[in-house]
């Protein structure tokens, strides 16, 4: 059967139920219900604070009144863990962290709604006066960590910079940051949301790592369900996750109105309002609404985290993300027509001729949709071949330049560090005139498979033409991108390329350059051209860093 067939079939069934229960519910009875709120209750992560400010917009702004839900909020109960909540029904959708996918490789039907926090707010805090002024320098020092998963972030950006468990003391968390003011730790993890507020109304100088600055990059808070949850209502689930988006929108455009209303119905920690403020604004950063839609969630970026978890040995069942995202669009079964059509039940015949209509039509928005989605998968098959080298595989210059701008502006609008590396094949013209073309190809390509290996996770690189790439490093200080071109350049000096029973090298030149405050990409780019002529100039096989 095919699959319009089967939607035909499916709806049509659920019609001649529909039929059925005509002759024995009355109408007047299911119409009434409809006009009451269904009640819906959410658990929250911590107590009332600027972190779930989006659920009170959405309760004070009317969106959860408009979908026909009476939402709660339940603050954390010491000692029971959010999802415990949600599996035990007590209540119908919870905020959690990243942490659910290991439930979920457990086989635990949890299901992630939305991610609203891009960037996790976990960060290590060090006092400027400790002597800690790169992550090298905690090897035999103290650390208080949360343990479990809640520390895997910590522990993958610890191992990136070198650090394994055994070169620290890793001591239990402390929910006062005084243990690290006291001297009882060295270093302390926190919420770069909350703790480092705390520090700065004492005027105590601190330093901070953060995860995604080494590669390692979670999600922050994620509103889930389960699965039963769907299926028991999956218009419910719908409009509430809407109401919810909808909600947080509004909370990052209007913090201050959410302020106001924190502080007159939910202040439970009795936090001040410049505490809030501050809050708001870290949350808004990591919330990146200015770069994506709030609660975007990316299967690609799931799997990085659920290899992190398996690095530090907390996963061991692949999760199948079909089923752990949640998919809103997903296939209409004729039970939840039956449902969300229930106020129709009592209408009579003139009313089913009505429903056979509609249901003729949903057959037809079945098929254009699979028509839609097939010509969406040419699009983006073309849209991908357009800014792929066919060569090498990476990503084009067209591909390059479109990132470098989205990269540019970010840097741009938070002050963040940005470094362009460019790097021409030295005497490529005599490969292809000593090995022939084919030779110079594997060459290319030996190269793209060096730099690939060496670069930090979410660094660029392409191939912008002829023997020239180009690495584009967001968050990566002077230091970084001059050690990391060091390294390609070493490599590449090293490495052989093989061709048809043949060996031989080819070095490379490299130019870097920083962003600085006032520039342009074009000026960015150009600075790193004119590094990569100065290393060229220098007898190539170098490094030269662009110089003001």
């Amino acid at each position: 059967m095919s699959t319009g067939q089967g939607d035909r079939g499916a709806i049509r069934g659920a019609l001649l139920w529909m039929v059925l229960v005509l002759a024995v519910v009355p109408s007047n009875a299911v119409a009434g219900s409809s006009q009451e709120l269904q009640p819906v209750r959410v658990q929250l992560k911590w107590a009332h604070q600027f972190q779930f400010a989006g659920y009170y917009a959405a309760i004070h702004q009317g969106y959860y009144r408009e979908a026909g839900l009476d939402v709660s909020l339940h603050e954390y109960r010491t000692g029971i863990s959010t999802v415990d909540q949600l599996l035990g029904g007590r209540v119908d959708f919870a905020v959690a962290d990243t942490g659910v996918l290991i439930y979920r490789s457990t086989g635990v039907p949890v299901v992630a709604l939305a991610t609203v926090y891009q960037h996790s707010p976990s960060i290590l805090i060090s006092l400027e006066d400790s002597g800690i002024h790169e992550l090298e320098d905690l090897r035999g020092r103290r650390a208080m960590l949360g343990g479990g998963y809640m520390n895997a972030e910590l522990m993958a950006m610890l191992n990136r910079a070198g650090i394994t468990g055994e070169d620290i003391r890793i001591l239990p968390s402390d929910p006062d940051p005084r243990a690290l003011i006291d001297g009882r730790t060295d270093a302390y993890n926190a919420y770069a949301t909350n703790e480092s507020y705390r520090l700065q109304q004492l005027g105590i100088p601190y330093r901070v790592f953060e995860p995604r600055s080494f590669g390692v990059d979670f999600y922050g808070d994620t509103l889930v369900t389960t699965e039963a949850v769907i299926e028991r209502d999956p218009e419910m689930v719908r409009d509430f996750r809407d109401a919810t988006l909808r909600g947080w929108e509004y909370a990052v455009e209007h913090p201050g109105e959410v302020i106001d209303l924190i502080q007159e119905h939910y202040n439970t920690q009795n936090k001040s309002r410049d505490h809030h403020e501050f809050e708001a604004r870290e949350i808004i950063r990591l919330i990146l609404a200015d770069v994506v839609p709030v609660g975007y969630m990316n299967e690609q970026r799931w799997r990085r985290i659920e290899q992190v978890f398996r690095e530090q040995g907390l996963m061991a069942q692949e999760v199948d993300m079909q089923q752990f995202l949640y998919q809103p669009e997903r296939q209409i079964t004729a039970g939840e027509i039956l449902w969300r059509y229930r106020t129709q039940i009592g209408i009579g015949l003139v009313a089913l001729v009505g429903l056979l209509m509609f249901a003729h039509i949903i057959s037809l928005r079945v098929q254009i949709r699979r028509h839609t989605g097939e010509l969406e998968q040419a699009r983006v098959r073309a849209e991908s071949d357009a800014r792929t080298d066919a060569l090498t595989g990476l990503p084009n210059r067209r591909y390059f330049y479109e990132e470098l701008a989205r990269d540019f502006a970010q840097a741009q609008r938070h002050d963040i560090p940005l470094a362009v590396i460019t790097l021409d094949l030295d005497h490529f013209k005599d490969v292809n005139d000593r090995y022939g073309h084919a030779a110079g190809d594997d060459a290319l390509r030996n190269a793209a498979r060096l730099l690939s290996r060496y670069m930090r996770q979410g660094d660029l690189v392409a191939r912008l033409g002829g023997e020239e790439f180009a690495v584009a490093c967001l968050n990566a200080s002077e230091e970084e991108a001059r050690a990391l071109a060091e390294r390609l350049c070493r490599e590449m000096q090293d490495s052989e390329t093989a061709h048809e029973g043949e060996q031989f090298r080819v070095t490379a030149s490299l130019g870097y350059a920083m962003r600085e405050q006032g520039d342009s990409m074009e000026q960015l780019m150009n600075k790193a051209d004119q590094a990569l002529y100065a290393a060229k100039k220098a007898g190539r096989n170098c490094i030269m860093g662009w110089r003001s």
